[in-house]
């Protein structure tokens, strides 16, 4: 089974898992919660095929790995309805973050004499 909406999701962005989504939650509250971040390309949440009910989970796509970070630090155990939510660096692709790891910078301007 292959889900089709993966197409939907831009090829080369940072995508976040978010977690613990209260049942009565849409797409539109969650993509409101982090669009503080000016490259949010879109959010989605993840549906029961059979019975059409939220499974509690979703997904946001950041093209900006700098916004993901932080989307990552302040949005963590931030309020959306009535659960706090878990977000997360989603395990869909490995990617080169080393823009967004810390101890990266530091390491980096050590080798360039900074």
């Amino acid at each position: 089974w292959v889900d089709a909406t993966l197409s939907t999701f831009p090829s080369n962005d940072y995508r976040l898992f978010v977690g613990n989504l209260a049942k009565d939650i849409r797409r539109e509250q969650l993509e409101q919660h982090f669009s503080d971040y000016p490259s949010l390309a879109l959010a989605k949440i993840c549906y029961d095929k059979h019975d059409g009910k939220s499974r509690g989970y979703g997904f946001v796509s950041l093209m900006d790995p700098k916004d993901a970070a932080r989307a990552i630090r302040e949005k963590d155990q931030t309020w959306l309805g009535s659960r706090p939510i878990k977000v997360k660096r989603s395990e869909w692709k490995e990617r080169e973050e080393d823009v967004v790891k810390k101890g990266e910078r530091k390491e980096n301007r050590k080798r360039k004499g900074r």
